[in-house]
């Protein structure tokens, strides 16, 4: 119950935001442009911590990092709600990555606790727990922000203090934790990397992709990427164990991950925008407020809630292959979709029933099938590595569309209709390569439907 709890506050908070920075950024003076920027500092936040979360809760504990990561959550929240403005925003946002810890570090706690079989019952009831905040925080937030969406903040600020009272009364798991030295030189090349790059990618079209500025920002941070997986090697303690690459059923279900997280969860601030956008200054949009945004985002959510839920019957009817090739493709025509249709909101939101169902597949699909991939005592590794490359694609997705919107904007921080054309291309683009690289996927025929294979594709999935 009270990881649950916990979880419920890992998608509110992943999900509160998107509704109400349309009318927070019109009200305080804040560009769609920047906007989107605070969304990119969160998944560089979350890709960041997701190794660095991890690696703490083996070597001090899960509860007590979970404690921490609930607590920098909550703070981010706190700041946001007493000062939106855009660079407490972006402070508040990079606060909140610590959401991305909320997972494996309860993972590690049932685990330990409760062994394999139970645990993959709690997990499956902390994803049911995650899917259904997530989908209804931007309606919780919407609503509360109707009038005013910096009231729509204090949502975030409630769910933090709901997951610390969780975490005050939660277990602890029974191992003692293993007090390995952490790898400074891999977190401080992953920062920067990511930084750099990130930083780059989205600012680029306003610097101007030769300046200084962006070659003093994107050469050290790709440069820092390119040495970080030899830091990883050469340590004792790694926080990713690159050498699992090597499986190459592992890296393409790496691949499939990667790009479609660029997609579905990197555009959810430029679709959230869109929605909000008013026709008559614009000529794009619907003029939703925040709680209509909150209920149009629940489409998108659904779409995925749905799809998950049927994932394991597509596994074994049409296999590993076949499944992941449907949620490439589903992504790639629901974001094409919209670079051709997108002036009725009907259309828009049944597009966005696509790109959930691409979204559920491969929430359900790559976790099961990057652990499978490997061998048993292999398992938190693979599991670690698909958590990354998901932070991962989210924030280099989340970029990509934000250079897209910059690219367009005008002086007055304007964006014209081909930012978000441009922007849905490429995830449009991002899918495809999603269901070509699920094409590499070796051993993925249908699986046989006789119970006991049921059951455990089922158990695997959950």
């Amino acid at each position: 119950m009270t990881m649950s709890l916990v979880e419920v506050t890992s998608g509110l908070t992943q999900q509160y935001l998107s509704p109400l920075l349309p009318g927070i950024g019109e009200r305080g003076g804040i560009t769609t442009a920047q906007l989107s920027w605070v969304f990119v500092i969160q998944n560089v936040s979350m890709a960041v911590l997701t190794p660095v979360i991890s690696r703490l809760g083996d070597s001090h504990g899960y509860r007590r990092v979970l404690r921490a990561s609930v607590a920098l959550v909550t703070l981010g929240s706190l700041l946001m709600a007493l000062r939106p403005t855009f660079a407490i925003l972006t402070t508040g946002a990079a606060l909140q990555g610590a959401v991305v810890g909320f997972m494996p570090l309860m993972i590690g706690i049932l685990r330990n606790r409760a062994g394999d079989d139970a645990s993959r019952r709690g997990i499956g009831t902390l994803v049911s727990a995650l899917l259904l905040a997530t989908g209804f925080g931007g309606i919780v937030a919407g609503a509360v922000g109707a009038s005013d969406p910096r009231l729509g903040l204090w949502v975030g600020v409630a769910a933090g203090v709901l997951g610390l009272a969780a975490c005050v009364v939660m277990p602890d798991a029974t191992a003692r934790p293993t007090a390995e030295k952490f790898n400074m030189a891999g977190f401080v090349l992953l920062t920067v990397g990511l930084v750099g790059v990130v930083l780059a990618l989205s600012q680029g079209g306003a610097w101007g992709w030769a300046s200084p500025a962006t070659l003093l920002t994107g050469v050290p941070g790709l440069a820092s990427l390119v040495l970080w997986p030899f830091a990883e090697l050469r340590s004792p303690h790694p926080m990713v164990d690159v050498r699992a690459f090597r499986n190459l059923r592992l890296t393409a279900l790496s691949a499939v991950t990667f790009f479609v997280a660029f997609a579905t969860i990197g555009s959810i601030a430029t679709n959230a925008t869109f929605f909000g956008a008013d026709r008559a200054k614009t000529g794009y949009g619907f003029g939703l407020n925040a709680n209509q945004i909150g209920w149009a985002l629940l489409v998108f959510t659904l779409g995925g809630i749905v799809a998950s839920a049927l994932t394991p019957t597509a596994l074994r009817r049409i296999g590993d292959r076949g499944t992941l090739v449907v949620g490439g493709l589903a992504t790639a025509v629901g974001f094409g979709g919209l670079v051709f249709m997108h002036n009725r909101l009907s259309e828009v939101l049944l597009l966005s029933v696509l790109d959930g169902i691409g979204l559920g597949v491969f929430e359900a699909a790559t976790r099961a099938l990057s652990v499978e991939a490997v061998a048993q005592e292999d398992t938190a590794i693979a599991a670690g590595i698909n958590e990354l490359v998901l932070s991962l694609g989210a924030a280099v997705g989340a970029a990509a569309l934000s250079a897209a919107l910059t690219g367009y904007s005008d002086a007055t921080g304007r964006v014209a209709l081909g930012g978000y054309i441009t922007g849905w291309a490429l995830c449009c683009g991002a899918g495809l390569l999603a269901a070509v690289a699920a094409l590499f996927l070796r051993g993925s025929g249908p699986r046989p439907t006789h119970d006991s294979d049921a059951a455990t594709r089922s158990a695997a999935l959950s």
